[in-house]
């Protein structure tokens, strides 16, 4: 998304001059604090941008306001649509998120190139880390899957989870026929919540630096 030249049209530019009045600063400092705490890392710079009208609809479709993503250790980069009305109420979520991308990277970062166990397991550990910091804020994913879906999903994929460029990853996040949209955020933070629930000892902190397969196993999530 970030790499789509930004085209600004009049909605843009009435958001961007929305966006102006808020004092991200201020919110910023109001929630990291308490991100930090839970998981310490790396010094964090945040961007906040209006999102590219191109991708307003898609936007729109998720039924959330706020696309972050993690630019390497301590880059985050957060687009916004504040007409969307939620994206206030998700943006800690969103914080807390990235940040957990950008600590894990800051330790465990070998290569782009994931294989869709890795994928899955590292959104898992984002959003568990955040979810239970900000329990309230409905992820529009978490729950996308009923768990007899979430298995029939899970043995559709199971043949493909180590193999690196198979276009899985795509699938995982944009959805197929078979593969409900943001499957790779609900099964992810299904196998990292069985974790914590089968090993109430294990928490975010010694989480981050298991391998996917440790994880995985752990989580007796194909039993």
């Amino acid at each position: 998304m970030l790499k789509s030249e930004i085209k600004p049209d009049e909605n843009f530019k009435e958001e961007f001059e929305l966006l102006k009045k808020y004092d991200f600063r201020q919110i910023v400092a109001s929630t990291f604090p308490k991100v930090v705490k839970e998981l310490p890392g790396p010094k964090t710079k945040i961007l906040f941008i209006p999102a590219n009208p191109e991708h307003k609809e898609l936007f729109e479709s998720y039924g959330v306001g706020i696309y972050a993503v993690t630019l390497g250790t301590g880059k985050i980069v957060v687009s916004i649509i504040p007409t969307i009305e939620n994206w206030e109420e998700f943006l800690p979520y969103a914080l807390a998120h990235e940040y957990h991308h950008s600590v894990w990277t800051s330790r465990n970062f070998e290569t782009a190139d994931l294989n869709s166990l890795e994928y899955l397991i590292l959104e898992g550990r984002a959003d568990s880390f955040a979810n239970e910091l900000f329990p309230d804020t409905q992820h529009p994913f978490l729950n996308v899957l009923s768990e007899e879906k979430e298995q029939e999903v899970w043995e559709f994929i199971k043949p493909e989870i180590h193999v690196r460029n198979s276009g899985l990853n795509d699938q995982l996040m944009a959805g197929t026929s078979e593969i409900p949209i943001g499957s790779v955020y609900s099964i992810g933070f299904a196998i990292i919540e069985s974790v914590k629930k089968n090993h109430p000892q294990i928490g975010d902190k010694e989480l981050i630096d298991m391998s996917p397969k440790e994880v995985l196993l752990l989580s007796k999530f194909e039993e």
